[in-house]
This record gives C-alpha cells, sequence and structure tokens, in this order.
C-alpha cells in the first residue's frame, strides 16, 4: 500500500491554511475584546440569526460542553444573551446583542481587509470554484 504524503490531500492543506487565517485573525481582532472563535460563532448568528446552543456547537463542530463555556464567555463579555426558545422552553437561543452588533461592524472591515490580503492574486472564478469544490467534499463526507 503506498504511504500517504499529506501534502496529497486536501484536507491537510484546508487545516494549513485554516491555521493561517487564524493567526492572521488574531492580529486583527487585537483590542476588540472579541477572540477568533468568537467572531466565527458571532459569523453564523450574523448570518442565521438566533441559534441554540447546540445549533451553534455544530456550526462551530465543538462539543455541546465546549460550547456552553464559550456562550458563558461570550454571554459574560456582552456580546450574547440566552433565550427561550418559543416553540420549546427546554430551549436556550444564543441572540447577539446591540454590543456585539455595533463591534461586528469594526470587525467586519477587519475581516474583509484580511480576506483582501488572502485572496490577492487570485482571480475570483477560483474562489468560487474552490468554494464549490470544499462545500462537494463536505457533503461526499457526510457533513
Amino acid at each position: 500500500m503506498a504511504r500517504l504524503d499529506p501534502y496529497e490531500s486536501l484536507g491537510f492543506h484546508c487545516n494549513l491554511t485554516l491555521k493561517a487565517f487564524i493567526a492572521a485573525l488574531e492580529l486583527k481582532l487585537e483590542g476588540t475584546g472579541v477572540s477568533p472563535v468568537q467572531h466565527v460563532a458571532l459569523a453564523h448568528l450574523t448570518a442565521l440569526g438566533p441559534l441554540s446552543q447546540a445549533e451553534l456547537a455544530d456550526r462551530l463542530c465543538i462539543t455541546a460542553a465546549t460550547a456552553v463555556r464559550l456562550v458563558d464567555r461570550m454571554e459574560r463579555d456582552g456580546w450574547v444573551v440566552r433565550q427561550s426558545d418559543p416553540n420549546d422552553g427546554r430551549v436556550k437561543r444564543v441572540v447577539m446583542t446591540e454590543k456585539a452588533a455595533e463591534v461586528w461592524e469594526s470587525i467586519s472591515r477587519a475581516a474583509r481587509e484580511l480576506l483582501n490580503q488572502a485572496y490577492r492574486g487570485v482571480h475570483p472564478a477560483e474562489i468560487e470554484t474552490v468554494k464549490r469544490v470544499l462545500e462537494r467534499v463536505r457533503r461526499n463526507l457526510g457533513a
């Protein structure tokens, strides 16, 4: 059986790219009080609206216990509040606060600058192709 060269793996390249994005994002977020994982959580809440803690955990690919700690910190820092789901009182929805919506504007600009830096020299059609390929790979893997 042929030995796997990790550099042949799309997943390996995605992992390296993600680490580079996170490191660069940490620098861009300095002084905002928002961590990279909180940024991603706020991005999901901005795009999708309130989510249950379980839904947020799924979106972030973290365990339920980790999601509870994340939401605890975000609630403590004033980024989110927990509200009972109107259809099921056992479920808590994570809702962005006005404070988070206001800071989202500045961190969104920082994220856009980061994407502009990352995509320098890459044609927009190539970006779209990569997105479609990665989406297909995720579907193939059942995600």
